[in-house]
């Protein structure tokens, strides 16, 4: 089996990182599985939703695979290697759709910082995170510092960065870090069931909506506004709504056709 799996069930993809004898520890072979796949499905049309997970029931993510990690000998093989990552996690977190991370167990260093790209997270009961890079003499590398301060705040982050603490699941989500709980083996679940309730709304207006809540929080109230008009403008004459308005009328539910 392949570090990387995609698994599809309709319109929603699952990738798993797939070496649950490290713990998913990242290595040059999930680097290359996950920018492969998410370029991929940067073109579906019909994609509704993207889950992120890892396989087995103790780690969502250890980070990256420290052996790998010491075949970057000096610090400009490190950068180019930090660069690297940040590109990919920057592309899954533009997927035009929403990305759920499921927290199948712990997620240490690196594996917060792929947890923090996705869009929403699904935490298991007995996972955490820990942002323990400085207990490595390191710090955040993969775009996690930047996702964190702008997610909690600078006093939170700064904590959760300097004491490398664990952050348990049901702290997480009173934090605003995760977006749901579940019982242990039952985030995947949870995860399909929350893709099954956006692949509800319209394939358009879920698009439109990532692509606003996306540049927002960069731009001015003002130049945000104008982004939310525009995109507007253009999901209003959609084949989408008119169906919906029809379904309305007609009480029964849409059947999107995402145009």
């Amino acid at each position: 089996m392949p570090d990387l799996v995609c698994e599809r069930e309709g319109g929603v993809a699952i990738l798993r990182l797939n070496r649950p004898r490290v713990r998913n520890a990242v290595n040059e072979a999930i680097m290359e599985g996950l920018s492969a796949e998410v370029d991929r499905l940067a073109g579906e049309a019909g994609l509704r939703a993207v889950l992120v997970t890892g396989a087995g029931g103790e780690a969502f993510c250890a980070g990256g695979d420290l052996k790998w990690l010491q075949s970057h000998e000096t610090g400009e093989m490190g950068e180019a290697m930090s660069r690297r990552m940040q590109g990919i996690l920057s592309r899954l977190a533009a997927l035009p759709v929403p990305v759920i991370g499921v927290l199948n167990g712990y997620a240490l260093g690196g594996g917060t910082e792929i947890a923090l790209a996705c869009d929403m997270r699904v935490m298991e009961e007995h996972a955490y995170l820990s942002f323990k890079q400085a207990r490595l003499g390191l710090m955040t590398a993969w775009g996690g510092g930047a996702r964190l301060v702008r997610l909690a705040g600078y006093a939170r982050a700064m904590e959760l960065l300097a004491t490398c603490r664990e952050l348990p699941a049901r702290e997480a989500l009173a934090m605003g870090l995760a977006n749901a709980t579940a019982p242990r083996g039952g985030g995947l679940a949870e995860g399909m069931r929350l893709a099954g309730e956006v692949a509800k709304g319209a394939p358009l207006a879920i698009r439109s909506i990532k692509t606003l809540l996306s540049a927002a929080g960069e731009r001015s109230l003002e130049e945000a506004q104008d982004l939310e008009a525009a995109l507007f403008r253009e999901i209003w004459s959609s084949e989408d709504h008119a169906e919906a308005v029809r379904a309305f009328l007609e009480k029964r539910d849409p059947l999107f056709r995402g145009k």
